[in-house]
C-alpha cells in the first residue's frame, strides 16, 4: 500500500511539473522600416483575438468577408502597434509547431523573438493552428524542405497590396529544428535584399508554439508578474528602479496628439476668419429691393 502511494504521489508529481506550451508572435520589420511602434505597455501577453486585430489593422488579412472601408481597429493594451502615417507594403505570417520545437536548437529563431524583432506577442497554451487560420484564407502547410521558397514566393505576392500571407511548417526532431531555423534565416536575409532593391517594407510575423520549460520563457513569465504587481502597487508611476515609465509617449502617441492637436488649431483658425469676414462685411443698399420698391411708389 504504502509502494502504491509513492507510485501515485510520484505520478502527480511529475504531472504537476510536466511543461506547458506557449505561443510567442514576434513581429519583424524587413526593409525600410519604421511601420510598426512598439509601445510602453509591460505585459506582452495576450489572446488570439487581439492577434488578430493586429494583423487586420497592419494588413489588408483575405479572410473571405466584405472588404473593410475603413481601417480596422486593434484591441487596446498591446507591445506593438501599427504606426499611423506609414504603412507596410506586405507581410507574412510564418507558423512553426510541432513537439520538436526547441529554441536551444534554433539560434536565429531566438534571436527573431527576443532582440531582432520590434516587439512579440505572448499567448498561452498551443495556439499556433488557430492563430495560422485568422492569417488568411489560404494558409499553406509546407515541408520544411521548401520552407525557404514558400515563404518568399507568399512575402513578393503580399507586398503587391500590402496583403498578408501565411506558411506553416510541423517540426517532429532535432533535425528538422535545425534545417527550419537555417531555411528562416536564410531567407529573411533574401527578403532584406529584395526589400532594399525595391524600397519596400515587409513585415514578418513569426508564430512559434515551444514548451513552456526553457529557462528564458520562464524568466519572462517571473517578469511579467513582476511588473504587474509593481503597477499594482506604485498606481502606474514606475517600477522599483524609479524609472516613471507612465510619463514615457511612444511615435503612435505623439502622432496621435499632434494629428488632433494641429486639426482642432487649423478649424479654429477657420471659423475665427470666418467671423472676421462676416463682420467685417460692407453695408450697402440692396438695389434689387430698393429698385422694386420706388418703382412700387412711383406707380
Amino acid at each position: 500500500m504504502t509502494l502504491l502511494n509513492l507510485g501515485l504521489a510520484a505520478a502527480v508529481a511529475a504531472l504537476a511539473t510536466c511543461v506547458d506550451a506557449a505561443t510567442t508572435v514576434a513581429v519583424i520589420e524587413i526593409g525600410s522600416g519604421g511601420v510598426a511602434r512598439r509601445t510602453t505597455t509591460s505585459s506582452s501577453k495576450t489572446s488570439i483575438q487581439a492577434v488578430s486585430s493586429f494583423w487586420n489593422s497592419m494588413h489588408d488579412v483575405d479572410n473571405g468577408e466584405k472588404k473593410r472601408r475603413a481601417k480596422s481597429l486593434q484591441y487596446p493594451g498591446m507591445t506593438v502597434v501599427p504606426d499611423l502615417f506609414k504603412r507596410a507594403d506586405g507581410g507574412v505570417a510564418i507558423g512553426i509547431t510541432g513537439s520538436g520545437v526547441d529554441l536551444t536548437a534554433m539560434p536565429s529563431v531566438s534571436s527573431l523573438l527576443g532582440e531582432n524583432s520590434v516587439g512579440s506577442f505572448r499567448l498561452s497554451g498551443s495556439q499556433g493552428s488557430a492563430l495560422m487560420e485568422k492569417a488568411g484564407r489560404v494558409n499553406d502547410i509546407v515541408d520544411s524542405s521548401v520552407l525557404g521558397s514558400s515563404i518568399e514566393k507568399k512575402a513578393k505576392a503580399a507586398a503587391s497590396g500590402n496583403k498578408l500571407g501565411s506558411v506553416s511548417v510541423s517540426v517532429d526532431n532535432k533535425e528538422s529544428a535545425i534545417a527550419v531555423d537555417k531555411d528562416v534565416s536564410k531567407t529573411l536575409s533574401s527578403l532584406q535584399q529584395y526589400a532594399s532593391e525595391t524600397g519596400s517594407t515587409v513585415v514578418v510575423h513569426l508564430v512559434v508554439e515551444e514548451e513552456d520549460d526553457f529557462p528564458r520563457r520562464r524568466l519572462e513569465d517571473q517578469e511579467d508578474e513582476d511588473q504587474d504587481e509593481e503597477e499594482g502597487d506604485d498606481d502606474g508611476n514606475g517600477d522599483n528602479d524609479g524609472n516613471q515609465n507612465s510619463n514615457e509617449k511612444t511615435i503612435f502617441q505623439i502622432q496621435y496628439f499632434n494629428v488632433v492637436l494641429w486639426t482642432s488649431v487649423a478649424l479654429v483658425v477657420l471659423l475665427m476668419f470666418t467671423i472676421g469676414l462676416t463682420i467685417a462685411m460692407p453695408l450697402e443698399p440692396d438695389t434689387l429691393l430698393f429698385g422694386e420698391s420706388a418703382k412700387m411708389v412711383g406707380e
